[in-house]
């Protein structure tokens, strides 16, 4: 069995719990951080598959997050999972790397669906 491990980034704990209960059903294991700065030490001191990530994080904003995980890797995939409408962050979404776009509060159906994309053999 293939074991894939994704980073959450998201500062509302129980959004956060929420999408790695989510993604334990899928067999995938995860790490939250609450913050963007924890994200971002999390994802240089471990590996990860994929990173979700929300934008408007305490300490360092998801762009910012994302900016600098590119900076090291440009294949990893990240998909922002935010409140603010696509048309808010369309054009930071492209420039700071972000893959794709999921908008809050989302149907947990479709990041399911999403995340067996992303993991075909683990789900």
């Amino acid at each position: 069995m293939i074991n894939y491990k994704v980073l959450i980034a998201e500062d509302n704990k129980l959004v956060a719990n929420v999408m790695a209960q989510v993604l334990s059903e899928l067999n995938i294991e995860s790490t939250i951080a609450f913050t963007g700065t924890d994200a971002l030490v999390a994802y240089n001191t471990d590996y990860f598959d994929l990173v979700l990530l929300d934008i408007m994080m305490p300490y360092m904003s998801g762009f910012e997050v994302s900016k600098a995980i590119r900076k090291t890797d440009l294949h990893i995939p990240i998909i922002t999972l935010t409140s603010l409408t696509f048309e808010e962050v369309k054009d930071n979404i492209s420039d700071s790397g972000i893959n794709q776009y999921i908008s809050k509060p989302s149907n947990l159906r479709d990041l399911k669906v999403l995340l067996q994309d992303y993991f075909k053999p683990a789900a």
